[in-house]
């Protein structure tokens, strides 16, 4: 099964990691780029064991960082819509597909 990014999944990450880059210098930014590594890995591996948040799109949080992956699996594999801090906007992203 493959893993296939929406395309603005790499906008959200560089916004991301300029955040941390900015704020806690790149030992920061590289930490959080490893966890979320990981949890993508964890997600290609195991999609069923994330949560169910609406319909077939599921919620895989980081551990130690403030974020999470919002995913979809289908016939044709795992497909990241979103990549979004809790405190987010629920409604952001969504309209992703």
């Amino acid at each position: 099964m493959g893993l296939v990014f929406h395309k603005l999944v790499q906008r959200d990450l560089r916004i991301v990691l300029s955040y941390y880059e900015e704020e806690g210098g790149s030992a920061l930014a590289d930490r959080f780029f490893r966890e979320l590594d990981v949890l993508v890995h964890e997600i290609e591996s195991h999609p069923a064991r994330f949560r169910k948040v609406a319909g077939k799109l599921r919620r895989a949080d980081l551990k130690r960082f403030p974020y999470h992956l919002l995913f979809t699996e289908g016939a044709n594999g795992i497909r990241v819509l979103v990549l979004r801090h809790h405190r987010r906007n629920p409604r952001f992203g969504m309209q992703r597909r």
